[in-house]
């Protein structure tokens, strides 16, 4: 009786890598991620101050958007800077990123009923000051010194956690999370770091949601499950 032999590893999906003409790395994906962080802080803000402290759908996709992108810089990018013996001081950069972590689970705290509501838009404020301050420190100390030394294999890593998890639903999520309020000179740039099977779903859902929009004057769709 033969044994059945061992089924070999899925291939890892082919990802974009995007040197530069030089030869560089291009890090559209790493800025275009930040910006998209900056934008979703600024809103939150704004609705916690004004709103009653509840969990949203805007929250929760934040929550996650954020908690994918650090992991991915801390189980990526990081080790990058270690194997090169990079001369750039990590340590306010971490100390600044589990700062973040920490008021993002104390905010989601506070919208689950395991924390003061109250206190809300004090600690939104807190994560948006402390997740600026973060992303700054990135753009100033470790960026430049990653777009000169890592090499197309381990971006080719970061951008594979960055895009978790895979497939055509979630790549047009991310890349619509991506191009909302992007500059227009660079949307078609961010468009190019998709899949082609990716950009086709995104139009897909962009043209259906266009059309949802216009058909009720801009007003959420009403389900037969929906309360009258």
């Amino acid at each position: 009786m033969h044994s059945t032999p061992p089924r070999p590893p899925l291939p890892r999906p082919s990802l974009p890598r995007h040197p530069t003409r030089d030869g560089r790395v291009d890090l559209l994906l790493v800025d275009a991620v930040h910006d998209a962080l900056r934008r979703d802080t600024r809103r939150l803000l704004v609705w916690s101050r004004s709103c009653f402290p509840v969990t949203t759908p805007a929250w929760t996709d934040f929550q996650e958007r954020l908690r994918t992108h650090l992991a991915a810089e801390r189980t990526t990018l990081w080790p990058v800077l270690r194997r090169r013996k990079l001369p750039v001081d990590a340590g306010p950069v971490e100390r600044a990123r589990r700062r973040v972590t920490l008021l993002a689970v104390t905010v989601d705290d506070c919208l689950a009923g395991r924390g003061p509501a109250s206190r809300t838009a004090e600690y939104m404020t807190a994560l948006d000051e402390a997740l600026t301050a973060y992303l700054d420190a990135q753009k100033a100390l470790v960026l430049p010194l990653l777009e000169e030394h890592i090499t197309a294999g381990e971006w080719a890593d970061y951008d594979a956690a960055q895009r978790q998890p895979f497939g055509l639903a979630s790549g047009a999520a991310l890349c619509a999370w991506l191009l909302d309020e992007a500059p227009p000179e660079r949307r078609e740039a961010i468009r190019r770091l998709f899949p082609p099977g990716v950009r086709v779903a995104y139009r897909w859902w962009e043209r259906r949601r266009a059309r949802d929009v216009v058909a009720t004057a801009g007003q959420p769709r009403r389900t037969s499950k929906a309360r009258r």
